[in-house]
Formats: C-alpha cells, sequence, structure tokens
C-alpha cells in the first residue's frame, strides 16, 4: 500500500547551523509566546503546543547531535545551544503573565485538561509563584544546572584513557576479541571504555589483577572533575529545595510522579532491600564456591559467567554466534511488526554517519505513514558511550506531526550476547513508545510519561529475548546461525535468573543512593557513596569513583532512580497479560491502544490499570528477586 503522509527527517547540521537553527526557533518561540500573552491566540492550548513543536523542531535534532555527531564543533555548539534552550523555558514559565492566561483556560477535551494541568505544573516548579528574589535564583540555578549536567556528559563521552593489556594478561578471552582490537608496538592490546572492550574482558579474562585494573579505571572514566561537579549539582538542588521551603529536592521532584512523595520511594526501597539481601548473599555464596575464596567486584562478571557455563552451558560470547548483529536486528523488527501490526521500510535519507540505518513505520492494515527511527548501533569515538534512546521529535495528531524516534548503542558489530540482545530490545521499547504514539498534543506523546513509569514498556520488551515463540522466528532472519531450541532458551533463562540478587542488589544500592543525594542532608557525594557501598555485602573498593560515572542522576534521573524497579513492577504485570504466548497479537495490538499510543494524555496509573483490568500487583517482581520466575 502507498504511504499517505509526508515523511520528516532529522536535518544533518553543521555547527554554524545548529547555532542559527536554535537562534531562529527561540525568536519565532518568543513571538508566539508574546502574542499569547497579549490576549491574540484565542486557543490558548493549542498555540502553545504549537510553539512546542516549534522549539522541538530545532532541539530535538540538536539534543541528538550533541551526543552521537562526528564533529566536535558540532557537538560543542549543541551544548551551548542546549543550555539557551533551558535558559529560555524558565523564563517562559516564570512569567506572570503567561501562567495567568493558561490558569483561566476553560478545558473542552481530557487531553486539554491534562494539559492545562501540566502546563500549571510546570509554571509552580520553575517559580512562578516565588518572590522576586527567589525568582531569579532559581532562573540561575537552571541555568548552572544545565551546564553541569553537559559537562558531566563530555567529560565520560569524550575521554581518551586506554588501558595497555599483555597477552598474558588477556588469556580467556575470545580471539575474535583480541583480532578486533587495536594493538600497541609491543603487541598488547589497547582498549577504552565502550562496553564492546570493557564487559567481554571483565567476563574472560583469567587475570584478576588485569581485571581489577580495568575495573578502577572504568569506574574513574567521570575524571575527578565529574565528583566535584556531581557535589555542585546536589547543593544546588538542595538549594531549589530551600527556594520552595520543602525538605529536600526528592519533596520538591517526586510530588509530580508516580509515587506521589519520597516517604512512598523509602518504603518501596525497604521492602525491596529486605528482599533482596538474602538473594544477594545467595548468589555471592555461589561465586565464592567457584572461585574457592572471596568475591571482589572486579570478580563478579568473570565468575558469574563460569557458574553459568558450569551450571547452564550458556556462555555469552559463544552466543553472539546465534545472534549476529544484522540478522538480530531483523528480527526484532519482524516480531515488533507482528506484534503491533506495523511495518518498516528502510529510506534513503540524510544521516550523521555511515553506519546510521533509517526506517519509515507504517501502519499495516492501512498502509499509513506514522513516522521514523533511526538506528546507530556501533561504536566510534566522542560518541555516547551507553545504550539510549532519544525521542526526537512527538506525534500531534490535531497538528498531522509525525514522531521520530533515534536508538543509539555501541554493539559488537559481528555478534551479540544474550544480555546485549535484552538491551537492544529494551531501548526500542523506549522507541516504540516515541514512534507509535497517537495523542493530540506534541506534548503528551511517547515518553513523555512520568519517570517512574518511562521504563515499564522498555522492561517488558526485554522478555522476548527470553522466550522460544519469539526467539524461534530468528531462523527466518539467519538460516545458517545455530539453531536455538527448547534446551538453549531454558538454560538462557536459567542462567539468567542466576544473579538477580546481585543485580537487585546494584539497582537497590543506585536507587538509594540517588535519593541519599536527594535527602533533606545530601553530604558529599563520594563520602555517602563509599559509606553506602561499603555496607553491601560486596564492599568498597579504594581508589574507585563510581559517582562520577553516574550519568542517569546528574541528568534527569535525580530523586527518580528508584524508577526502574518501580517500574519493573509495572513491567512484570504488564507481561503477565500476555499469557503463555508473546506473540500474542491481540494482546499486543491492545498494548498499542492503551498504552503506547496514549503518552501521557493521562496518568500512567490509569492507564496501565485500564490494560490490566485491576490495580498493579508487584508478585511477579519479588518472585523474580527470588529467583522464582
Amino acid at each position: 500500500m502507498p504511504v499517505l503522509s509526508v515523511r520528516a527527517t532529522i536535518p544533518i547540521l553543521t555547527a554554524d547551523e545548529v547555532t542559527s537553527s536554535a537562534a531562529a526557533a527561540l525568536r519565532e518561540a518568543r513571538q508566539r509566546l508574546d502574542a499569547i500573552q497579549r490576549g491574540n491566540a484565542p486557543a490558548v492550548l493549542d498555540a502553545w503546543d504549537e510553539t512546542a513543536v516549534i522549539l522541538e523542531d530545532a532541539y530535538g535534532p540538536i539534543s541528538l547531535l550533541n551526543s552521537v555527531h562526528p564533529e566536535a564543533a558540532v557537538r560543542d555548539a549543541a551544548d551551548r545551544a542546549l543550555i539557551d534552550e533551558s535558559v529560555f523555558m524558565t523564563e517562559v514559565f516564570q512569567n506572570e503573565d503567561l501562567f495567568e492566561r493558561v490558569r483561566r483556560v476553560v478545558s473542552a477535551s481530557g487531553a486539554q485538561k491534562q494539559l492545562r494541568k501540566d502546563l500549571i505544573e510546570s509554571f509552580e516548579d520553575s517559580g512562578v509563584a516565588l518572590p522576586a528574589e527567589k525568582r531569579q535564583r532559581f532562573r540561575e540555578i537552571s541555568e548552572r544546572l544545565t551546564e553541569l549536567s553537559q559537562e558531566f556528559a563530555k567529560n565520560i563521552r569524550e575521554n581518551k584513557t586506554v588501558l595497555h593489556f599483555t597477552p598474558e594478561e588477556c588469556a580467556g578471552l575470545p580471539q575474535s576479541y583480541i583480532d578486533r582490537v587495536p594493538k600497541d608496538g609491543e603487541g598488547n592490546i589497547v582498549v577504552g571504555f565502550d562496553y564492546p572492550d570493557y564487559v567481554p574482558f571483565m567476563m574472560n579474562s583469567t587475570s584478576e589483577e588485569a581485571r581489577k585494573r580495568y575495573y578502577i579505571a572504568n569506574t574513574n572514566r567521570g575524571t575527578p572533575r565529574n565528583v566535584d561537579i556531581l557535589d555542585e549539582i546536589v547543593a544546588l538542588r538542595k538549594e531549589i529545595a530551600d527556594l520552595y521551603e520543602v525538605p529536600s529536592f526528592a519533596h520538591y521532584v517526586t510530588k509530580r510522579r508516580m509515587v506521589e512523595n519520597p516517604e512512598t520511594v523509602g518504603r518501596f526501597l525497604d521492602e525491596v532491600k529486605s528482599a533482596v539481601t538474602d538473594a544477594e548473599i545467595r548468589d555471592l555464596d555461589h561465586l565464592s564456591e567457584v572461585k574457592q575464596g572471596k568475591i571482589a567486584r572486579w570478580d563478579m562478571m568473570y565468575y558469574r559467567e563460569r557458574l553459568r557455563e558450569r551450571r547452564y552451558a550458556v556462555d555469552q560470547e559463544a552466543l553472539r554466534k546465534y545472534f549476529p548483529t544484522v540478522p538480530t536486528l531483523h528480527w526484532m523488527l519482524d516480531i515488533t511488526e507482528r506484534l503491533y501490526g506495523i511495518r518498516f521500510e528502510e529510506g534513503s535519507v540524510p544521516l550523521w554517519h555511515s553506519d546510521v540505518l533509517y526506517l519509515d513505520v507504517n501502519d499495516a492494515a492501512t498502509g499509513q505513514f506514522i513516522g521514523g527511527i533511526y538506528l546507530d548501533l556501533y561504536p566510534r569515538p566522542d560518541k555516547y558511550k551507553h545504550a539510549a534512546a532519544w525521542p526526537v521529535r512527538g506525534v500531534s495528531t490535531r497538528a498531522a506531526r509525525k514522531p521520530i524516534s533515534a536508538l543509539v548503542t555501541n554493539f559488537n558489530r559481528d555478534g551479540l550476547t544474550h544480555n546485549e540482545v535484552e538491551t537492544l530490545l529494551h531501548e526500542f521499547g523506549h522507541v516504540l513508545h516515541g514512534v507509535l504514539s497517537q495523542t493530540e498534543y506534541n506534548q503528551h506523546s511517547g515518553t513523555s510519561v512520568e519517570r517512574d513509569f518511562v521504563e515499564a514498556p522498555s522492561q517488558m520488551y526485554e522478555e522476548w529475548g527470553n522466550r522460544m515463540e519469539s526467539l524461534a522466528l530468528l531462523h527466518n532472519h539467519c538460516a545458517n546461525c545455530p539453531p536455538i531450541d527448547e534446551s538453549l532458551v531454558s538454560r538462557i533463562r536459567a542462567a539468567r535468573k542466576f544473579g538477580t540478587g546481585i543485580d537487585y542488589g546494584r539497582q537497590h544500592l543506585y536507587a538509594a543512593y540517588d535519593m541519599a543525594l536527594s535527602s533533606e542532608e545530601p553530604g558529599k557525594c563520594i563520602d555517602v557513596w563509599k559509606s553506602m557501598e561499603a555496607a553491601t555485602p560486596m564492599g568498597h573498593v579504594d581508589g574507585t569513583s563510581f559517582p562520577g560515572t553516574f550519568e542517569h542522576i546528574a541528568s534527569g534521573y535525580a530523586a527518580g532512580y528508584y524508577g526502574y524497579m518501580w517500574a519493573k513492577v509495572i513491567a512484570l504485570d504488564l507481561i503477565a497479560s500476555f499469557g503463555p504466548d508473546l506473540m500474542n497479537t491481540a494482546i499486543g495490538r491492545r498494548f498499542r491502544e492503551l498504552i503506547l499510543s496514549r503518552g501521557s494524555e493521562e496518568p500512567a496509573r490509569d492507564l496501565v490499570e485500564r490494560f490490566l483490568d485491576r490495580p498493579v500487583s508487584s508478585e511477579a517482581f519479588f518472585a523474580e528477586i527470588r529467583g522464582e520466575n
């Protein structure tokens, strides 16, 4: 069927074009907001959303290019542009006349009622009701926080540190790894912190000293500067709480989340801790038996893999031949098409790098063009180092606006481990949440949902990498790959269960640390971390500075990292709705309609309970921690 709507694409900008595009968007946005303020825009919410679209057209691509563009000049120009945007948005949401215009709106639909509520809360959270002096200080803090979070990310992304390991230290590494990585003049391998380098080394090098050296270096990749940055960020956030006369930054943030207050987070984390401690100790005891000694942090991945090989005959590196990267991508697209009733079609558009792939997304039944997806899968210098999805362009049905999402990862070109298959599915879950959204207003599109819900659809999608009914379809895309049978899937699932105590123990530590830094008395970041990590079963490693690498809480996940586990409760409950067949297309279509398409037009709790026909249950979550699922 023909595509029935015009494709939108990401402009590939030069540094000068980043600057001019951003400036033009701010000028036009000011003009439109001035019209709203003067009362010349009768449909206030529509006019506001049209202004948001203008800003997103410029800053959506700029935000992505800031992390992926090969040229430093473009990334630096994007840094400056994003700071200007942050300053502008604070000014907008401190404008009392605009606030009054929005406050007087009489909503005519559910979407309008929600948008009015969201905008009022943004005004309130930006200091519109604060006295003039406090309002000015809030503006200064907001600008400084944007600068600091950008510097924090850049220090990690552009870290040039490399480590050299001798052939003896490389014992146990797959030959394909040795052949792939660079060598120095003495025959030593030379590796940095991209996870295709780091993770296989930590899983397979038999040299404990080499693993320790790499582990410590990896925890310091943010440089000492990032620890100072995080201290300043935490102090400024506490100052925001003081401006609002609330006890902590956590109180300021959580009132807009599903949890509603930090006390709910505390009770949740306490409940998780009571369940996870025994499971973590149980897992470490098993690993200690394999090592025949105490497990250190640099041992964990290595002995976890040895135990999985011994007990379940699952070797992550060997699994790469089952999951070659490109066929696995095609498999993921295939199961997504079947499940959600869509079609992907490769298109030719301008790209920021030759590795990037672009796909049109069309509705299978009607041929209607839905949106576009960019896939940037492989590592390169100065690129964002982990895996993430960018909601570059949000939908708006009232403006016939089509969404764009971008997937950014750093995978091995030849094949994926099973862990990486789960990562691919997870991030693609975010992409689908963006591109399958069908909201009336742009500001409700896709992943604009509450931060403690946003991970649920993506965490749910990981499960499609663990079930025979979905994995069996991989053979359609790689006829020469070793067959995936029930035995292998059962062993993968069993091996995946092992270590859930360790994994959730670490996630609990991250969440508790985040809440500590967002508390009434945060303390120095490194001191708080040392104290909290030291209280865990594996303790703290001297000479490490993990807080300087914790980019999540230097940016949008502050007082929100608990959301990964909170959302996991929801995700596991959502999975149960599919019953024994994850490829149940009727349920898939219903999930697309009731969850993915709705964005944040309604509170997440309402969407989830409508889909489940009941309140959320945490039973599956705690069963997983106990290793029962």
